[in-house]
């Protein structure tokens, strides 16, 4: 019974420690910002299950990489509507007309 208790005891501390290191990966994918990540890093760390929990519901929706491709996205599709209007836009024809003096 007493090793039994060991393992459940190992197994809980490895878990806690992995959500820790989870948490620690993922939030430094997600910002930049050094205060939110130690802020979530010790709200796992302190509250382990509930703070996890807490920190995905509070956490970016998006990595930095994919906030920075979306971006990229838009400053191209932008370029791209851009010339699709500039090719539909009607080239304006000058006409000279000649003075005629009488």
């Amino acid at each position: 019974m007493l090793r039994i208790g060991q393992v459940v005891l190992i197994v809980v501390g490895l878990l806690l420690i992995f959500i820790v290191f989870y948490t620690t990966r993922d939030i430094i994918l997600r910002t930049h910002s050094f205060i939110y990540m130690l802020l979530c890093i010790l709200l796992v760390a302190i509250f382990p299950l509930v703070g996890f929990l807490l920190y995905i519901l509070i956490r970016p929706a998006r990595t930095v990489k994919q906030r920075d491709l979306d971006k990229m996205m838009q400053t191209i599709l932008e370029g791209v509507a851009e010339k699709q209007v500039q090719k539909k836009a009607p080239k304006k024809k000058i006409v000279k007309v000649k003075n005629q003096q009488a």
